[in-house]
């Protein structure tokens, strides 16, 4: 595979935070949309992986109380930051990679303080820690093209993990390698994408693949 940099998604693939979110997540859509809350669940995994803010602009374009329920879901992913903690198996795996001298990454549409606080806190050290601005920068190109202009590093060396459908479909808009890891959603979803997208169903796998 020639990889040379690996990309890790953060929630749902080094932190188990997707169920807490989606359970928030569609607590808000019910309320502020009249949405069904099985189905608000349902259309916010859909999405996932973006911003909540372009969720919701997905879900419900133009509607003029997305902003205000994206800046009630930031604030309180801010008050759960602290009780977030990264999977100790994923730490070890960036270690490891880390050992091969393979730079290491982590892209979240997290905001950037809040990926700083959950990664560092693992005592893990990846070579980049890279959340949302709040605007532009957030994962997919921008954080892309970033890793290619700071490491020099040649985007179809780069390998991209990640847990949701929509993180194959960024590698993909992307032009880079992907890797699924099947906790929250099945191979057989990933690959209705993508036929020959590889699998794992847990981070340590990764390793032999990259040998």
């Amino acid at each position: 595979m020639g990889v040379r940099l690996v990309i890790f998604d953060l929630d749902g693939t080094l932190v188990d935070s997707m169920e807490l979110y989606a359970e928030k997540a569609a607590d808000l859509i019910s309320c502020h949309y009249g949405v069904d809350r099985d189905e608000a669940k349902r259309v916010y995994l859909q999405t996932s992986g973006i911003p909540f803010i372009d969720q919701l602009e997905i879900l419900f374009p133009g509607n003029p109380v997305n902003r205000k329920v994206a800046e009630i879901f930031e604030r309180w992913k801010g008050s759960l930051v602290r009780d977030l903690k990264m999977d100790p198996e994923g730490a070890d795996v960036i270690r490891t990679i880390k050992s091969r001298n393979i730079t290491t990454a982590v892209s979240s549409n997290n905001l950037q303080r809040y990926v700083e606080e959950i990664v560092k806190s693992a005592g893990v050290e990846p070579d980049f820690i890279l959340g949302w601005d709040g605007e532009n920068f957030k994962k997919g190109e921008p954080h892309i093209r970033f890793l290619e202009e700071r490491t020099h590093i040649p985007r179809e060396n780069f390998l991209m993990v990640g847990d949701s459908p929509n993180d194959l479909k960024i590698a993909r808009g992307c032009g880079i390698n992907f890797i699924a890891l099947t906790r929250g959603f099945s191979e057989e979803e990933f690959k209705s994408i993508d036929p020959n997208v590889k699998t794992i169903r847990k981070l340590r796998d990764l390793l032999s693949l990259i040998e």
